[in-house]
């Protein structure tokens, strides 16, 4: 039994063997409909809940129709349905899950709550979001760059903008399969966990920062928790990170661009450069499908 909650925490040989495996499951799955279970079901009898603090697209549906194709079954449960919101402290909560369930995915606001749960639980434990980090996201976006261009080890990655949870998977990311990581954006939204790790270059100038890149990544500048006066301020403050074709353009010829999604058109990324990428974006969503299979195998083996 294993958990799935940083990116850091898990050798590189197991990351590499995680996104094999997935690669495998993707291939299996050709020209078969989506409500088709896996030939081989790595799931059976077993139940996972989906414990979500906060809202869902991508990570629900992925989840949940990776664990039904697996052979699973799932509960999808948001967190004021539980008590938790009524003060019951995570510690606890692992404990009573532990009795009826075979692994829990936790997408939390506070990375402090999949700490609790994984060192108080007896199952697998997998990091759905938090505010720290998204591995799953960053697993999936480093599968789709290999699937489309080959080992990422070498090349040069680019975060342009606000320097957040997924930002901060990157970074873990780039130590692990040895990739070069610049990040480009305000100082003032550097967080103090970004900030005190060596293991990426800063670039305020973005014009300087995706010189020779293969692979820009953006995201929005907006948390679910931020106002509408911090939403403008932000606004102010980014709008020189805007993903415009002119920056593009300064990259390799052949270069990427991702973006994990929800995506605020003309913000983070013009609306022209987010539709000529649109089916890059699509890759990435789609396989969070399959790299999360992957996770949910080996959290089991």
């Amino acid at each position: 039994m294993k958990n799935f909650i940083d990116i850091e925490d898990i050798d590189s040989n197991q990351l590499k063997k995680i996104m094999a495996f997935s690669a495998r499951l993707k291939a299996e799955r050709i020209n078969i409909s989506k409500g088709t279970k896996d030939f081989k079901k790595y799931l059976t009898n077993k139940v996972v809940a989906l414990l979500f603090k906060k809202p869902s697209t991508r990570t629900r549906f992925s989840f949940e129709v990776g664990i039904f194709q697996m052979g699973g079954q799932t509960l999808t449960v948001s967190s004021n349905e539980m008590q938790i919101s009524n003060f019951e402290s995570m510690s606890d909560t692992a404990r009573v899950l532990s009795q009826y369930l075979d692994m829990v995915v936790l997408r939390t606001d506070n990375h402090s709550d999949l700490i609790d749960l994984a060192n108080y639980s007896s199952i697998p434990i997998i990091n759905g979001l938090s505010d720290k980090s998204h591995p799953c996201q960053v697993l999936s976006d480093i599968f789709t760059f290999e699937e489309i261009v080959g080992s990422i080890e070498g090349k040069k990655v680019v975060w342009l903008g606000d320097s957040n949870n997924v930002c901060n998977s990157y970074i873990q990311a780039s130590n692990k399969l040895n990739f070069e990581l610049v990040i480009s954006g305000p100082k003032e939204f550097l967080s103090s966990e970004i900030k005190s790790s060596p293991k990426y270059q800063y670039e305020m100038h973005p014009e300087q920062a995706l010189q020779n890149a293969d692979l820009i990544v953006t995201d929005t500048w907006y948390s679910m928790h931020h106002t509408k006066e911090e939403r403008k301020l932000r606004q102010e403050i980014m709008q020189k990170y805007t993903l415009t074709h002119d920056l593009v353009n300064i990259s390799k010829k052949n270069c990427l661009v991702f973006h994990c999604m929800p995506i605020y058109r003309n913000n983070e990324i013009m609306s022209d450069v987010a539709d000529k990428f649109f089916e890059i974006f699509l890759k990435q969503a789609e396989n969070r499908l399959h790299v999360q299979k992957g996770i949910m195998k080996w959290c089991f083996s």
